[in-house]
């Protein structure tokens, strides 16, 4: 939900702009990179681009809008929008528009999660990116439109109280911006990796902060566009997808599902097998995990640390699953049955003789309640008054979910949450798979205006510690 004030305060700079030739000429180059590659390579003319990404449209024209405004131009980089329209037009502006307007020019985006809401007051969010702690925005607007662990990307602007999302904030579905944090964490790395070599040739040592790194690339020009496109390529995607259900990027029904090879060689033969596989590649610190590539396909100008030196500029590789080697069998972790068969297909004949065969695990539980016919019973089947069919509805949850904590879970590893709950990586995956029911729930209950079903007793029960500190 836009701030409208600050919605008009954007028109005015694009427009003031587009009188002015040269200012014209800076818009359109910036309209350019974000959206001229995106309708070359989906083929669309620019109103059947923004006719596919439907009501989001808006959001995403202020977000190309902000980055105008945040970026500098010239050959020595000193000319900036806000400054000049400040200077020629800043007398017609109010001290706060004026405010928001620098804001904005100083800013980057981020990729965000909310943990904690005060619906009507603030929203308490974590930057994925940076990787800092969750800090509470006193956004109105943002606080009655997102639900618990919904993602998005925006600018952060002004301070204490007056501290707000821009108006260009995108919504971005928690499997795309899994994505995009895979994709940056490893951008990361890169320039880490690059920079300590760089010094070991000048016969230097390096000692440089993470997060240091992290702003770095927060600052790369290219973040936004990056930002902008796999948002629209995900909009223009469900556009186009069958409205049955949630899909993954590949246009097939979300269904977490797991493959499981018996392993038949040692750990170490079948993880230098995959360390071979272009397709896989192996988490940091010499972790047993790694993660499954998709096939080349353009991707947004991506910064320079996202692609490194030995790969082609303008390519990216979707993050199709995870694989990790546990409990003495080779586990793969994907969203849906047609990724399950895949990856199957593909590891048993790259590995061979080193696994034997595998087995797969679908979890839908939406498709298991319909063939075995059992789901709560509502209302409209019994005839029971409104309040009584909810106190059945949250007493079938509750024990649902009691039971489901001793029982194994494909996305865990076919380990029951109990299990996991005692391994490092069982917790994280964990937080993964608690939060998505948190998100799924609150998303349910905005949709159909009841209370949510409260999960928080879920953490206390496998003790693990809720992101965010609670709600």
């Amino acid at each position: 939900m836009p701030n409208h004030t600050d919605d008009r305060t954007l028109v005015r700079v694009v427009d003031w702009a587009g009188d002015d030739d040269e200012w014209e000429g800076f818009r359109a180059e910036v309209f350019n990179r974000h959206f001229s590659r995106l309708m070359a390579e989906l083929e669309l003319s620019n109103d059947e681009l923004f006719d596919r990404i439907g009501p989001t449209a808006p959001v995403v024209i202020a977000a190309v809008m902000e980055d105008l405004l945040a970026r500098r131009f010239g050959d020595d980089g000193a000319r900036n929008l806000v400054d000049e329209y400040l200077a020629r037009r800043g007398w017609i502006e109010k001290r706060q528009a004026a405010a928001y307007l620098r804001a904005v020019r100083d800013s980057t985006p981020s990729l965000y999660e909310v943990v904690d809401l005060d619906p009507g007051r603030a929203v308490t969010v974590r930057d994925l990116v940076r990787e800092t702690d969750p800090v509470r925005v006193p956004d109105v607007a943002v606080s009655e439109t997102l639900a618990l662990w919904d993602c998005c990307v925006g600018r952060l602007v002004g301070s204490g109280r007056m501290r707000r999302f821009g108006v260009g904030m995108m919504p971005y579905p928690r499997e795309l911006a899994r994505t995009c944090q895979e994709d940056l964490t490893r951008a990361v790395k890169r320039i880490g990796r690059r920079l300590h070599q760089q010094a070991r040739k000048r016969g230097e040592s390096l000692d440089v902060e993470e997060r240091d790194l992290r702003d770095a690339l927060l600052d790369d020009p290219n973040l936004p566009i990056y930002f902008t496109q796999m948002f629209v390529r995900w909009r223009v995607g469900v556009s186009e997808a069958p409205r049955d259900g949630l899909r993954n990027t590949d246009d097939e029904p979300l269904v977490p599902s797991s493959v499981r090879f018996p392993l038949e060689g040692s750990t170490a033969e079948v993880a230098a097998a995959l360390d071979e596989l272009p397709e896989f590649d192996r988490e940091d610190g010499g972790e047993l995990g790694w993660s499954w590539l998709g096939r080349e396909m353009p991707a947004p100008p991506l910064p320079e640390a996202l692609t490194g030196d030995d790969a082609e500029a303008g390519v990216g590789h979707p993050t199709l699953g995870q694989a990790e080697i546990t409990g003495g069998a080779l586990l793969l972790r994907v969203n849906s049955v047609d990724r399950a068969e895949q990856g199957r297909e593909l590891l048993a004949s790259r590995l061979g003789p080193l696994v034997g065969t595998p087995r797969t695990s679908p979890e839908d539980p939406a498709k298991q309640r319909q063939s075995t016919g059992e789901g709560p019973p509502t209302g409209r089947d019994l005839d029971l008054p409104p309040a009584i069919d909810e106190a059945l509805l949250r007493a079938h949850f509750e024990q649902h979910y009691r039971q489901v904590l001793d029982e194994p879970i494909p996305v865990l590893g076919n380990v029951s949450p109990r299990q996991a709950a005692k391994s490092r990586k069982g917790r994280a995956a964990l937080v993964e798979w608690l939060k998505g029911l948190e998100n799924s729930e609150a998303q349910h209950a905005a949709r159909t205006g009841r209370e949510p079903f409260d999960t928080a007793w879920l953490w206390e029960e496998l003790k693990i510690p809720r992101p965010g500190g609670g709600r």
